[in-house]
């Protein structure tokens, strides 16, 4: 299981979408921490991201049937691109409340998580092609 590289990039991939729980996705400049926007004030985000390393532990522990790894790692990456949009429309209507306007801040490095879990889940997708090509090639020997 772990000897293939696309186990490395799954399970990399829930790594770094559970340290999204640990990193704010909008700072505001020169205030308390408890005004900076996290994944944990959003219900639906959370959602997401637990849904995101869900999927990556299962199609890692699901290394004998490819095609329902295939198909689970594109319902991971929906889920990763939704969770990135969803996160820029939060922080977009955080930013415009009107005591939020005016204070200074920036994006923070939860919000470009759901990015290198994306980049990760692509690797992991052709790591599965590669394996379920060299397979059917083998089987066409026989």
């Amino acid at each position: 299981m772990i000897q293939r590289i696309q186990s490395l990039w799954l399970l990399l991939a829930a790594i770094v979408m559970a340290t999204i729980f640990y990193f704010p996705t909008y700072v505001i400049t020169g205030t308390t921490t408890a005004q900076n926007r996290t994944v944990g004030n959003d219900p639906l985000a959370i959602i997401l991201a637990v849904l995101s390393i869900i999927l990556s532990l299962v199609v890692l522990f699901r290394f004998k049937n490819r095609k329902s790894q295939l198909s689970l790692t594109w319902i991971n990456i929906l889920a990763c691109v939704g969770l990135q949009a969803w996160l820029f429309i939060g922080i977009n209507n955080f930013r415009n409340t009107p005591e939020m306007a005016a204070l200074p801040g920036h994006y923070w490095v939860g919000t470009f998580l759901p990015l290198v879990t994306l980049l990760l889940l692509f690797m992991a997708r052709a790591g599965i092609r590669k394996d379920e090509k060299l397979v059917k090639s083998l089987d066409r020997l026989r």
